[in-house]
């Protein structure tokens, strides 16, 4: 690529000191940086490492670093000697409960401790379908108080292998065996009649544009917790941000708080940010590069 090919004259080029110190400081700098790498990579299609590293006034060690930062989060993908923008991966099939629950288990694990967490003592709390949400299940299986209305045979089946010492409701309708969910009008309608502090909604993927599940179907139910409840927080572990799949559920704006293991990337970052959603990343501090 022709190193003065493209370069725009607009780009918002980060300072290369941390108005903070220590490794806070740099974590700052560093994303701020990724921010405006991407918009560059947004904005021309494809850069170079060394036309990055001139512009930028950075190593071209420190850009590698940084599309790898922005290839892990699915943002980017690595080319010949620079970086594509990624194109939003579809995921046109469902696959079943048994088939999900096990894939990183560990980051959704993780996802729930996080998002129990979150959870307080007299909560009244919608748990939808989904593998991280039968995560949690098992989270809050044996705490007390608490009041739990679900549609998930899965998460009944979390919940119960210790002694229930909260009241669960488990709203009724069709069976949906691949996933061991109930849905429909009749599930619609028993939802309905319930109040929520918190719902707390598994998605098949996450893009600027909104969530999205595989079920027309039992998006009709989640959208029934969105409704009933005061707080919406979503359980999303990092690999399904930037995926489709069959059916919409809502738009960012419909979330309160996002729970997941590594932060979004940049084109997600800033919608939920503008939206005013919390996002709440589990297993402590990110990696830094300086």
């Amino acid at each position: 690529m022709d190193g003065e090919a493209g370069r725009s004259t607009n780009t918002n080029m980060p300072p290369l000191t941390p108005e903070g110190e220590g490794r806070r400081g740099v974590a700052v700098i560093a994303a701020a940086r990724r921010r405006a790498l991407h918009a560059a990579i947004t904005e021309r299609g494809e850069i170079s490492v060394s036309d990055i590293a001139k512009e930028f006034g950075i190593s071209e060690m420190t850009v590698r670093r940084d599309l790898d930062s922005l290839q892990q989060s699915g943002a980017i993908e690595r080319s010949h000697g620079g970086a594509v923008l990624a194109r939003p991966a579809a995921a046109p099939a469902e696959p079943s409960f048994a088939a999900r629950r096990n894939v990183r288990a560990k980051a959704k694990q993780a996802v729930a401790r996080a998002a129990a967490a979150l959870i307080g003592e007299r909560d009244v709390v919608g748990l939808d379908v989904g593998s991280t949400v039968a995560y949690l299940a098992a989270e809050i299986g044996s705490r007390t108080g608490l009041s739990i209305v679900t549609n998930s045979l899965q998460a009944v089946a979390a919940l119960t292998r210790h002694p229930v010492m909260s009241d669960v409701y488990v709203v009724g309708g069709y069976l949906r065996s691949r996933e061991g969910s109930l849905c429909g009008a009749i599930t619609q309608r028993q939802l309905a009649d319930h109040w929520l502090n918190k719902a707390f909604v598994g998605v098949a993927g996450i893009t600027p544009e909104g969530m999205f599940d595989y079920s027309v179907e039992e998006v009709q139910v989640t959208l029934g917790y969105i409704r009933r409840a005061t707080e919406v927080i979503v359980l999303c572990d990092s690999s399904k941000f930037g995926r489709r799949s069959f059916a919409r559920v809502a738009g960012l704006e419909t979330i309160s708080t996002l729970v997941t293991d590594r932060m979004p990337p940049p084109e997600i970052e800033e919608p939920l940010r503008r939206h005013g959603v919390k996002i709440v990343i589990a297993e402590g501090d990110q990696e830094v590069d300086g």
